[in-house]
């Protein structure tokens, strides 16, 4: 690895699942299904192996234990090796740019040769919960049950405005 500018940096050769909907015929598959698919497919087209791939940095709001640092998790599943590094990133909808430019910044200060980065969702997998569905349809919410926690975090919200 040598001493670089960000000039030197060249981002090339995009890969993409297709898109499909909540519950759609992709439902079956986890984020990590996903991240592997693409990153064959990059390994296909690009003729990359073992040893050629310092990093895998991967946008990922939704992780789940079964894959933790997603990154890693495809790089081994694509068959990269045990030497590549991955890592994930949460920045909401960002997440995949903020993937792309960690990547460039890693790669413009000369920590690494070659990075892929990127995004993945699976929406279907990712965890999903109601704040009421805890209380009984009888009960009133109060400060003690669950949907009176999440009625009384809204009220406090809406009170002070934004956190942000």
């Amino acid at each position: 690895m040598s001493t670089r500018s960000m000039s030197d940096v060249v981002v090339c050769d995009p890969v993409r699942t297709p898109v499909g909907v909540d519950g759609g015929v992709f439902a079956t598959l986890t984020a990590a299904d996903l991240a592997t698919q693409a990153l064959q497919g990059l390994i296909a087209r690009t003729g990359l192996g073992e040893g050629d791939v310092d990093d895998v940095v991967l946008g990922y709001c939704y992780p789940t234990s079964e894959a933790p640092a997603i990154g890693r998790v495809a790089a081994l599943n694509a068959g990269l090796g045990i030497g590549v590094a991955g890592m994930q990133l949460d920045r909401r909808c960002g997440s995949g740019l903020q993937a792309v430019l960690q990547a460039a910044l890693t790669v413009g200060q000369g920590w690494a040769d070659l990075v892929v980065a990127g995004g993945v969702e699976a929406m279907s997998q990712a965890e999903y919960y109601a704040c009421s569905s805890r209380a009984s349809p009888t009960a009133s919410p109060t400060p003690t049950t669950p949907a009176g926690r999440c009625a009384t975090a809204r009220a406090r919200s809406r009170a002070s405005g934004p956190s942000w």
